[in-house]
């Protein structure tokens, strides 16, 4: 349906991903769906540009179409598109049965159990990088009857300190590292129409986790600060209770894990630019921009919008950032 695209805007970020397209309907070719198109069906995205090797496209972005409206307004006629992706997906997922792992023995790792709840909803995890924590822990973990997929997968990630994003027919895990290299450059061959940098305190600097020691009967506590933060701002508690936690080890590995994502979170920024056709959420970037003074800085790429209206000659992307 490409050619009859009056305009199309594609929003990914944690947790949820979407799509919405306007066809034209001036002549009531879409008066009713073309077959074989109807709720339900897939709808695939390959954005692309023409470069000095010809057309070239990022495959590999599907969607479900969830939704469809006709509008007729000031002598124009739509069709109106609403897709979701694989978090649509999970979100709409209930669990039927009851199900329980590591009670009494280390059967399925919190990875094993995150690609088991993937499954269920059709999504194949797969791994770009991982922690050693999604692979080691084995919380007595249950999934009781009616708890939503979405619910599930965000208590399976608040374990650890891995992330994940959905392309297509997959789920791909990544571990973000402050060491992360960067995958891509923005502000000089690659330009920047407009950009706001933000800097701020972590919402989290101190986290205190509570565990449990069955061999020795006794508590774990373990407390985990982020000392620059504190010494500025006090400190800024988080309390955590996991009796799965049966190591000192394992309590200071949760408490990183949260101050990870303080971290990330604590830096926001948002840039538009010319359409990336491989960006991905999560990846390390590198902007320049010397109206803000920034030269090489490195960020996380958090969310993407990308909006295609050829009518307007527009054809650009918004990447929300987060700190690496």
């Amino acid at each position: 349906m490409t050619a009859d695209v009056f305009s199309l805007r594609q929003e990914s970020g944690q947790n949820q991903g979407k799509l919405t397209t306007e066809i034209r309907n001036d002549d009531g070719c879409y008066a009713s769906l073309p077959s074989p198109l109807e709720l339900g069906c897939q709808l695939e995205v390959s954005p692309g540009y023409v470069t000095s090797q010809g057309n070239e496209v990022s495959s590999g972005q599907t969607f479900v179409l969830e939704a469809y409206e006709h509008t007729s307004v000031g002598g124009k006629a739509s069709l109106l598109l609403y897709s979701l992706d694989g978090w649509g997906r999970i979100n709409n997922w209930q669990a039927r049965y009851q199900f329980r792992w590591n009670k009494s023995s280390s059967e399925m790792s919190v990875k094993d159990i995150l690609a088991f709840v993937l499954a269920r909803v059709g999504l194949k995890l797969e791994v770009k990088s991982e922690s050693s924590v999604i692979t080691g822990y084995y919380p007595d973990f249950t999934i009781h009857p009616t708890n939503r997929g979405d619910i599930i997968i965000r208590r399976l990630l608040s374990f650890v300190p891995d992330v994940l994003f959905i392309e297509g027919g997959k789920a791909y895990l990544v571990n973000p590292q402050s060491a992360d290299s960067s995958a891509y450059a923005y502000g000089q061959a690659h330009p920047i129409f407009e950009g706001s940098y933000r800097e701020g305190a972590w919402e989290l600097n101190r986290i205190q986790v509570e565990g449990y020691d069955p061999v020795a009967d006794a508590m774990i506590l373990k407390d985990t600060f982020a000392w620059s933060q504190v010494a500025g701002l006090y400190d800024r508690l988080e309390q955590l209770e996991d009796l799965n936690l049966d190591t000192v080890t394992k309590a200071g590995q949760r408490g990183d894990a949260y101050l990870r994502e303080a971290e990330i979170e604590s830096a926001t920024g948002i840039i538009l630019v010319p359409v990336n056709c491989g960006q991905q959420l999560y990846d390390v970037i590198d902007i320049t921009d010397s109206r803000a003074g920034l030269s090489a800085q490195k960020k996380r790429v958090l969310g993407l919008t990308l909006i295609y209206h050829p009518l307007r000659s527009q054809y650009e992307q918004r990447l929300l950032l987060g700190a690496v």
